[in-house]
């Protein structure tokens, strides 16, 4: 469970956060003539029974993360109830080899909640960042626009603060070789256009007919020959908070790696915000599953 969320919380700060070389000690962790003690990367998820966060020790002298606890003490507080949760640290290899200090701790983040996470050296010295996790948002069908060859489904989230990107899982069923059965799989895919709507609200535009051939694909199947049935529909937003907002106007990772470019991190650098994973499960009619190209027993 503690590496599956750490590896997920290291995807989601590449992905999301654009930082690609934040495995790479040298491009992260420089020598800086700073009195700042820690850089944080991560976010805190109302989501998970878990939570980490990333950190880097801010010294002197550039050199590869040792396999030895970190001189820090991580604790987080519940600015709404005064619950303070203690963190602890894990040496994590990743998979480009490389060393990073994960701490984590064992609790679920309220929805909509302020928190403190502060970082304390043995010398005093101490790092801190405020963050507000993202309420629960709620999602729904707007329209579905069906021709042939042609579907776009317009879906709405509301009740959150922003939207980054969206992934599409098609659940679907297909035959074996001897068509004697089928089997049920499932093909998940970076997709989806998210826009902002004037009232707050965020659309989410998603064209199964387009997406089909990534299926076919990734299924090693062809158009044509192979039936694809399918069963339903998954979109995944991810959901943040208000301020996971790029400085530069972009996710430029050789701009937004340099210390302090995107940072909401107090005496130090990095960003910690609030996010999570909103899933909406939906069934097509068989109508726009013909449109889009699957196939309808």
């Amino acid at each position: 469970m503690i590496m599956d969320k750490m590896h997920m919380t290291r995807g989601l700060l590449l992905c999301l956060v654009v930082l690609s070389t934040l495995g790479c000690e040298e491009a992260v962790d420089p020598v800086l003539s700073t009195d700042e003690a820690y850089t944080l990367y991560g976010f805190l998820d109302p989501t998970s029974d878990r939570q980490a966060i990333r950190i880097f020790s801010i010294d002197g002298v550039l050199e590869r993360t040792r396999n030895e606890p970190m001189d820090a003490i991580v604790r987080s507080v519940n600015a709404r109830t005064g619950e303070t949760v203690s963190w602890r640290d894990s040496v994590v290899v990743f998979d480009d080899l490389s060393l990073g200090h994960v701490f984590h701790a064992p609790f679920r983040a309220d929805f909509d909640t302020p928190y403190t996470l502060s970082v304390t050296a043995s010398d005093g010295r101490s790092t801190s960042v405020d963050v507000r996790t993202p309420p629960d948002g709620e999602a729904r069908i707007v329209d579905i626009a069906s021709a042939r060859s042609q579907v776009v489904i317009h879906l709405e989230w509301s009740s959150v603060p922003r939207l980054l990107q969206t992934q599409v899982s098609y659940h679907v069923r297909v035959p074996f070789p001897d068509r004697s059965d089928t089997t049920t799989t499932r093909v998940d895919i970076r997709s989806g256009r998210v826009e902002e709507n004037g009232d707050g609200t965020w659309r989410v535009y998603i064209i199964p007919s387009g997406d089909l051939g990534i299926v076919f694909g990734a299924l090693g199947l062809q158009p044509g020959r192979d039936p694809i049935f399918l069963d339903r529909v998954e979109v995944r937003a991810f959901v943040t908070s208000a301020d996971w907002v790029s400085p530069v106007g972009s996710f430029d990772p050789e701009l937004l790696v340099q210390p302090g470019t995107f940072s909401n991190v107090q005496d130090g650098f990095g960003f910690v915000g609030g996010g999570y994973f909103d899933r909406f499960e939906f069934e097509m009619e068989e109508q726009d599953e013909r449109n889009a190209g699957f196939s309808v027993e």
